[in-house]
């Protein structure tokens, strides 16, 4: 919107500064360069006034003739007033005074009239006669006035102009905006990208590009599912194998077997979530009907949970529910996503791991907020957007104790957030520790 306003503001300047150049010049220096005086019918006005001072009758106007407005003033050191006693202003004065010396007539212009000052040889001493010839252009400050129509038509084109420049730029960031979000489908419409200018050209470009990660992207994802499926078949037949091995054999490959289970368990678990992760980014756990659920229930099941696996570590875990909230969505894939974000918790912190529940209303937005605390090593900055990726790890586990993971705990839990149509960030606590913030839209 800001560039909408400055392109209307700056068109309808432009467009309002040619309309008054256009229709005020003209008008107001026409008067100064074609403008006749009566002489001649001054002349007479000018005698009559005098006989008419001469005889001691009062001095007679005809308005709308050449006399209108016409003084007579008597030539002296001391002027001051015309000859009925009215003031004079100090142009007046002026124009006696260069009349006088010229010993003819004096002319001025102005956009409200003609001013003429003409000198009049009588007996007993000479007069300069003054008169006023209005302008037959329309009244300065009219003429401006009239120009309030084509300001007027100039704001409406320019409204137009700004709305035919802007409004595909706001189109193409709609787009970008929804394609930046995931919706990797989004494409910029007709008729912006059936335009023949640039930016029918960038529309154009952008679904193009939009196109070809799309495809990339969903390459990936349908890899992912595959390797994971194909994986998963071996996988269980090894698990069988390494049973029947273990009955067979004696007390010297224990140790060996033990190993061998214990890596195929890690496998197992990190096949499982890749399977997972590819299911959700894909849509396959999102196909059913949402419900509504209280995110009270899946607090407290996660909480028991995280708290059975941190008195392993001598650790402690906190539950504080201030408001719970109630949200559509798919309460399976949020528990997976607490449950995750609580075993990161726990595998990072020192002694102590907290949770809240919160609901924040503005106006009539509802939001749901779930804060995990933990007093670990936090995160280096710039890394809050990469652990949410797959397979990103972080160093600190040797603080813990706590063996690594398999960095797709954080990656499954923002695709099971974005599913319950919430978001979910994180970053570093002031006092140390990582502090990850799930934000959830609450039903009323």
């Amino acid at each position: 919107m800001k560039l909408f306003f400055r392109t209307m503001l700056i068109t309808w300047a432009v467009m309002s500064l040619v309309a008054l150049l256009a229709l005020s010049l003209p008008s107001v220096f026409k008067p100064f360069g074609a403008r006749a005086v009566p002489f001649h019918a001054l002349e007479g006005c000018a005698e009559r006034a005098v006989l008419q001072h001469q005889s001691g009758q009062p001095q007679l106007h005809e308005d709308g003739s050449a006399c209108a407005n016409g003084r007579l003033v008597a030539v002296d050191t001391a002027i001051k007033t015309d000859l009925a006693g009215h003031s004079l202003s100090a142009d007046q004065i002026q124009m006696v005074r260069s009349a006088e010396q010229s010993g003819g007539f004096v002319v001025k212009f102005s956009p409200e009239g003609t001013d003429v000052a003409l000198r009049i040889d009588s007996a007993p001493r000479p007069n300069v006669y003054l008169a006023t010839i209005p302008s037959a252009e329309p009244h300065f400050l009219f003429r401006h006035l009239s120009t309030l129509s084509p300001i007027f038509i100039a704001g409406v084109l320019s409204l137009f102009v700004a709305a035919y420049v802007v409004r595909p730029l706001t189109g193409l960031n709609t787009a970008t905006e929804k394609f930046g979000g995931g919706d990797l489908k989004v494409r910029v419409q007709a008729p912006l990208a059936t335009r023949k200018d640039e930016l029918g050209d960038l529309a154009r470009t952008f679904n193009g590009m939009a196109g070809r990660i799309e495809s990339l992207v969903v390459g990936y994802k349908d890899f992912l599912a595959h390797a994971s499926h194909e994986l998963g078949s071996p996988l269980t037949r090894l698990n069988i194998a390494l049973a029947l091995a273990q009955r067979k054999a004696g007390q010297d490959l224990e140790q060996e077997l033990d190993r061998i289970r214990q890596e195929s368990y890690r496998l197992n678990s990190l096949v499982h979530e890749m399977l997972l992760l590819a299911r959700i980014e894909s849509g396959n756990e999102v196909n059913k009907e949402a419900t509504l659920f209280d995110v009270r229930t899946i607090i407290e099941e996660a909480h028991r949970d995280a708290m059975f696996e941190a008195e392993q570590h001598q650790k402690t875990v906190e539950s504080t529910v201030v408001e719970s909230f109630v949200v559509r969505g798919y309460p399976v894939l949020l528990q997976r996503a607490v449950d995750n974000v609580l075993r990161n918790a726990v595998r990072f912190a020192r002694q102590r791991i907290a949770i809240e529940v919160s609901l924040s209303r503005v106006e009539t937005l509802r939001k749901g907020l779930i804060v995990i605390r933990d007093d670990g090593p936090g995160i280096k900055a710039k890394q809050e957007e990469a652990i949410f990726e797959p397979f990103v790890t972080l160093s600190g586990s040797e603080l813990t104790g706590i063996s690594g993971g398999s960095g797709l705990g954080l990656a499954i839990a923002r695709q099971a957030v974005l599913a319950n149509g919430g978001f979910i960030s994180a970053q570093s606590a002031r006092d140390g520790g990582l502090v990850i913030t799930i934000e959830l839209p609450a039903e009323s």
